[in-house]
């Protein structure tokens, strides 16, 4: 039985993507072990098995979410204690997902010990944009983190991408071509969920997942704010992430728009929260410069669960929406566009009868879905081109 060690810089409580791809594998019939980084020290259980999966919660000193320098050490330490535990348990193959844990990968290839995989979930040199994108130290720090995937993508047995191209639009995949070819795209779809979805009686905003973008929420109060309180939509939103705290202090500030925030929640319990909205916002800012080549998760999410989106206009994702009828496109920045677009989406809302609102498809049907089943197909079809002898 072929062993895997997957890297995660997260503390996987768990993570949807890294979890549903070890189960794949686990079902295929590899022995995967998650090594993860739990560093708030939040988990209880530092080890547990989860479907057939082991996982394996690594700690080091406290390292705050938004802290730089911080965040840099405690990761550094984490990839060596992950090291000695591969010395001590070898494994046939390295699974790293995203750049942070693929200096571990490399050095195992490199060592002769096994295969290396770099599952590219981001572009993830962007996220040091995210916060100030016209910072020049931001920028050659992003510079210096564009190189080292390169470096990964070239030197990986097998190179993972989330999106590739769809219609016009180009995904993560046209921009590694152009360091190196044959990467796999796996999307990161979601369970193939049963038709019973419901929808609250009164229109409702849904956002569910990381909470990193204050800006985003920002620009929807703005636009919501403009539409006549009388029929502003109430919204939902649970998560958690770097910028979860200011976000609620936010909305502390606006009583006037009805608004419950949770925190952090078990993809279990997606569900159950999806049936407490009547569509999905999914607007992102795009001046760190990724948003145009992905499909967010939470809009598989939302189709999966019957879930409309309103996402970025010119994006991947709004090709999708276009090609699928999944949702709406509208440009991020013109909070006049959304205010509309929202106000347009009540008013459909509104106008519809009982029977209409109870059905599965009010705002239509939804075309090609996408659920998790066929891209675990993919994940496993690439695991054997690279196992073979």
């Amino acid at each position: 039985m072929p062993k895997i060690a997957m890297l995660v810089s997260n503390r996987h409580d768990p993570d949807p993507r890294v979890q549903k791809e070890a189960e794949a594998l686990t079902k295929a019939g590899y022995s995967v072990c998650i090594y993860a980084y739990d560093r708030l020290h939040e988990i209880s259980a530092e080890k547990e098995i989860i479907n057939g999966v082991e996982i394996n919660r690594i700690r080091t000193q406290l390292v705050p979410y938004g802290k730089i320098l911080k965040t840099g050490k405690g990761l550094r330490q984490f990839r060596s204690i992950v090291k000695k535990k591969l010395l001590q348990s070898p494994v046939d193959i390295v699974h790293c997902h995203d750049q942070d844990t693929c200096s571990v990968g490399l050095w195992w290839k490199k060592q002769g010990r096994g295969k290396f995989v770099f599952d590219a979930h981001d572009l993830y040199w962007t996220w040091l944009l995210l916060p100030n994108p016209k910072s020049l130290i931001r920028k050659f720090g992003a510079l210096i983190l564009k190189r080292r995937d390169k470096k990964y993508a070239q030197n990986a047995d097998l190179l993972i991408v989330a999106t590739g191209k769809i219609g016009e639009k180009n995904g993560y995949q046209e921009i590694y071509n152009k360091w190196r070819e044959n990467s796999v795209v796996i999307f990161n779809a979601e369970n193939n969920y049963s038709d019973s979805w419901s929808y609250p009686e009164q229109f409702t905003i849904g956002y569910f997942g990381n909470l990193r973008d204050y800006k985003m929420f920002k620009t929807l109060i703005d636009a919501i704010l403009l539409i006549d309180e009388k029929i502003r939509p109430h919204l939902r939103i649970a998560g958690s992430g770097a910028a979860s705290k200011e976000i609620a202090k936010l909305f502390d500030k606006f009583p006037q728009i009805n608004c419950k925030i949770s925190g952090r929640y078990n993809h279990s319990e997606l569900k159950s929260l999806m049936d407490e909205s009547t569509v999905q916002y999914c607007l992102y800012s795009r001046k760190r410069g990724n948003i145009e080549f992905t499909v967010p998760a939470k809009l598989f999410s939302a189709a999966a669960c019957g879930k409309k989106a309103m996402v970025n206009f010119n994006s991947l994702a709004s090709e999708v929406c276009n090609l699928n009828d999944w949702g709406w496109e509208v440009d991020e920045e013109n909070i006049n566009e959304i205010s509309k677009l929202i106000e347009k989406l009540i008013h459909t809302w509104n106008n519809l009868s009982t029977e209409q609102k109870n059905s599965q498809f009010p705002f239509g049907e939804f075309k090609n879905k996408i659920n998790w089943d066929s891209q675990a197909e993919k994940l496993v079809e690439a695991y054997k081109i690279i196992n073979k002898p």
